[in-house]
Order: structure tokens, then sequence, then C-alpha cells
């Protein structure tokens, strides 16, 4: 077996993949959960004053009313999707530095704790704006075609930061991975973030069914949002820097897969060369 103990370089199932992500999040996660809880504080923060200051107009009024203003309910959904594919876009870029370590041979441990350069934060968020636009008009579009991009765009930072590509060549390579795995990059995408918005359903129908059957006082609401608030934080922390690695093992796998990245590695090993995981339109 090539690769590290940590992410080994051979096709895997999407559970050996799942598996993966989860060691590679171990093998940093002081890093990682760190920058992944500071971004979910931030948007707990902002979604927590909105869910205060709107609750009274998504607030059902009647037995068996899911919400009394939809539009408002619509806008708390549309905001929370815009949130996360940026916040997963942007932590994309420290988990798959991570990853990059951890192939050639790094401790991933003796990464600074910033992990990547001034320059390379500045293109990742770039990135992260550029996705969190698209998501946000593809949320308002009916909702379904936040799925596209989601699964089409998700190794944009990936491919910036593991094979030294260039911005515009970056962004484009995820679609084409996507393709050439047969839309299996974007599959498993879709597979681990449902997963995790199952445990946040879970959160959120028991918050409505609260709002439904107990009439709350004013201050009581304030404080019941805030839990509910704290809860997704919670969830969203370790959710975000899960999901960020599962991005950098699905990139690194689908080139072993599609480019021979395990062949290329083990040929700079034989020849003692560095070994970098630079894509052969770089090249």
């Amino acid at each position: 077996m090539t690769g590290s103990p940590v992410l080994p370089l051979r096709p895997l199932t999407t559970g050996e993949l799942l598996d993966t992500a989860a060691a590679l999040l171990r093998s940093r996660w002081r890093a990682l959960l760190g920058m992944s809880l500071a971004f979910a504080l931030v948007e707990q923060i902002a979604m927590t004053a909105l869910r205060m200051a709107t609750i009274e107009e998504v607030r059902p009024r009647y037995w068996g009313q899911f919400v009394y203003n939809e539009w408002w309910a619509w806008g708390w959904i549309v905001i929370g999707l815009t949130s996360e594919i940026f916040i997963i876009t942007v932590m994309s870029g420290p988990a798959t530095r991570t990853a990059v370590a951890a192939v050639s041979g790094e401790d991933p441990r003796r990464l600074p704790w910033w992990t990547l350069s001034g320059s390379q934060w500045g293109r990742v968020f770039g990135f992260g704006a550029i996705i969190a636009v698209m998501g946000a008009v593809a949320a308002a579009a009916c909702f379904l075609p936040w799925f596209a991009v989601y699964a089409l765009f998700g190794l944009s930072v990936p491919a910036l930061i593991a094979d030294r590509l260039s911005p515009g060549r970056a962004f484009f390579r995820s679609p084409r991975l996507f393709a050439r795995s047969g839309t299996r990059t974007g599959m498993i995408r879709l597979l681990a973030w449902g997963s995790w918005v199952l445990i946040r359903l879970v959160i959120t129908c028991g918050a409505v069914a609260l709002l439904e059957y107990f009439d709350f006082t004013t201050t009581l609401f304030d404080y019941f949002l805030v839990l509910l608030g704290v809860m997704y934080l919670a969830v969203n922390t370790a959710g975000y820097a899960m999901m960020a690695c599962v991005d950098a093992v699905i990139h690194v796998e689908t080139r072993v897969r599609t480019e021979g990245l395990d062949v290329a590695i083990n040929r700079m090993r034989a020849r003692g060369d560095q070994i970098v995981l630079t894509a052969p339109e770089a090249q």
C-alpha cells in the first residue's frame, strides 16, 4: 500500500473514504476544529440575531401550521445554505494542505497553526466568496440548483492548494474531475452533506415542535433561540471540519483513480525527488 497511514493512495470505497476523512481530521484536529469553530461561531451569532429579529414572522400561529411567513422561513434557509457552502469551501483549504502533508511524508502536526500562506488564504477566501454567491443564487432559485453548485465546484479549492494550478484553471478543474469520475465526486460530497443535515434536521424539527406546542414568553423565546444557536454551533463545528476533510480526501482519491497519482508519487520516491501533487496540466 502506498501513501500514509492517514491517507492511503489507492482506490477507496465510500465507507473507506469517509473513514479516511475522519482520520485526516484526527491528525490535525486542534487546528481544523479551531478554525471551524471560529467560522461557525460568527455564523451562529449572525443567524441567532436574525432568528430573534424575525421569529414572530416565522412562528406558526395555528395548530398544524409549520411556519407562518414562508418567505422569512425561506430566507433563513437561503442564508444558512450560503454561509455553509462558503465555510466548507474555505475550510477545504487547510484540510487539503493537511492531506498534502500526509501524502508527501510530512507530519501534519508540524504544520503552522494557520496552515496556509497569506496569499493562499486570499485566493481561498476569493473562491469561497464566488462559490457562496453562486450558492445563494442557486438556493434562492427553488433550492434544487444549490445541489448542483455544491456537487460541481466542491473540489476547486483542493485543486488550487494541492494541484498548484492558477485560480482560473483550479476553479474549473472541479467540474472536470466530477465528469471524469462519472459524477462520483459530487455524489459522495452530497452523501456526506446529507448525513450531516439529518442531524440538524432532527434539531430543527424539535425546535419547531416546541415553538408550536409551548407558549413561550418573549424572554423565554430569546433563551430558547440562543440555546438553539449553541446546538447548531456544536454540530456545525464538527460538520464543517469533517466536510472539508471529505473534500480533501475525495480530491486525492479521484486523482489516484483517474490520473495515476499513486504511480507518479512512487516514481518520485524511487528517484528521491521531493513529492509534489502538481496536476498534469500544470507541469
